[in-house]
């Protein structure tokens, strides 16, 4: 079997490169190629570009970008062209992957498409064009199921990823005298150049307003796609010391009392480990004015809308900042509020189905080639 792969992003180049690792144990001879991060890589595909050089945040700064996304775009379909793979497996990265699924669609290839574009918030129609080029959507929420049936599209729900991927990852006592806070700035390097120092500032206050038994222990968990020297270069310039890990299978998020977080897979990660987190999100101005126009939802963060009311707090443009961040992890430790968190948390990990959301996806991949 033959594959065309393009995950644009680091949470789409992990599930990818899980669903990849089943599909080498049903077809041994699998050849992969497209756009990737170092762990497709692993699993053995040509990387025609790398998922860190993809990840551009919000529409202005994607138009300033607009030559160098042709170029890649146009490198890819070329590759496709030449190869004719079996199957194209899109990953997540709407822009981008909803243009290619139309230019694979008349090329006569086979369309897949994993990790849904989140249509039910936003831009519904697009519904249509999916309906239209993509053979198989795989969506990772029961709700999403729903939504694709009623449209007619081809779809299949094999839960979430994450589930499989944080099995015997457990939290860790909570100790009295410390408070853990893991900061998750993103995988983009232009969300974590907005995010970061405001967490960071709020690790200032909190350290600076505890008394000395009451420490602040806090990290930063490293994406795969955002280099080290990148965010030291923050740190440094912020003036808030604080260790960075490398990113792990949920540890460092368990050993967390809190996180603070990009809005995006690392959230549903704290969910799933029953971390309580504070959801964060920065745009240009022009791009939030027109994302106010056009998402429907009162929520923002998988965690709340999946809950289907506020379970963790969100804060988005000028609200976040250090001292409302600080205020908002001051308001999650409280007495019996924290408790309440870490109950919410654990029914919504339980609406993320069972373990195996991998190779279920390998398998509906697999019976596409074998017809």
């Amino acid at each position: 079997m033959k594959l065309a792969i393009v995950a644009g992003e680091a949470s789409g180049d992990l599930h990818a490169s899980e669903v990849v690792r089943e599909l080498k144990k049903l077809d041994p001879k699998l050849e992969m190629f497209g756009i990737g991060g170092d762990l497709l890589a692993r699993e053995g595909m040509t990387l025609l570009h790398h998922a860190s050089e993809m990840g551009i945040v919000g529409l202005f700064n994607v138009l300033r970008h607009l030559p160098m996304f042709r170029r890649v775009f146009n490198e890819v379909i070329e590759k496709i062209e030449r190869e004719r793979p079996d199957v194209v497996f899109l990953v997540d990265y709407p822009e981008f992957n909803l243009r290619l699924a139309k230019r694979c669609k008349e090329l006569g290839l086979h369309v897949v498409y994993y990790i849904s574009p989140q249509l039910w918030a936003w831009r519904r129609g697009r519904v249509r064009h999916i309906a239209k080029y993509v053979d198989r959507m795989i969506v990772i929420f029961p709700f999403e199921e729903e939504f694709y049936k009623t449209h007619d599209v081809p779809v299949t729900y094999v839960g979430h990823p994450l589930i499989e991927q944080l099995v015997g990852v457990r939290k860790p006592a909570r100790k009295t005298d410390t408070l853990r806070i893991a900061l998750l700035p993103g995988s983009r390097r232009m969300e974590v150049r907005s995010l970061l120092p405001a967490m960071l500032d709020a690790v200032r206050i909190l350290r600076e307003e505890r008394p000395d038994n009451r420490n602040i222990d806090a990290y930063i968990i490293q994406a795969p796609t955002i280099s080290h020297d990148a965010l030291e270069a923050i740190i440094e310039k912020c003036g808030v010391p604080v260790p960075i890990l490398p990113h792990d299978r949920g540890e460092g998020v368990a050993a967390a009392d809190v996180s603070l977080s990009s809005s995006g897979t690392a959230t549903l990660e704290s969910a799933i480990l029953g971390t309580p987190v504070v959801v964060m999100y920065r745009l240009s101005r022009a791009t939030y004015m027109l994302g106010k126009r056009l998402v429907n939802l009162p929520h923002f963060s998988l965690v709340n809308i999946i809950a289907g009311h506020e379970v963790v707090p969100e804060l988005i443009q000028q609200d976040v900042n250090g001292a409302r961040i600080a205020e908002e992890v001051r308001k999650l430790v409280a007495p019996g509020h924290y408790e309440w968190v870490r109950n919410e948390l654990e029914i919504i990990r339980g609406k993320l189905g069972t373990p195996g959301a991998s190779r279920r996806a390998a398998e509906e991949i697999h019976k596409m080639v074998a017809g």
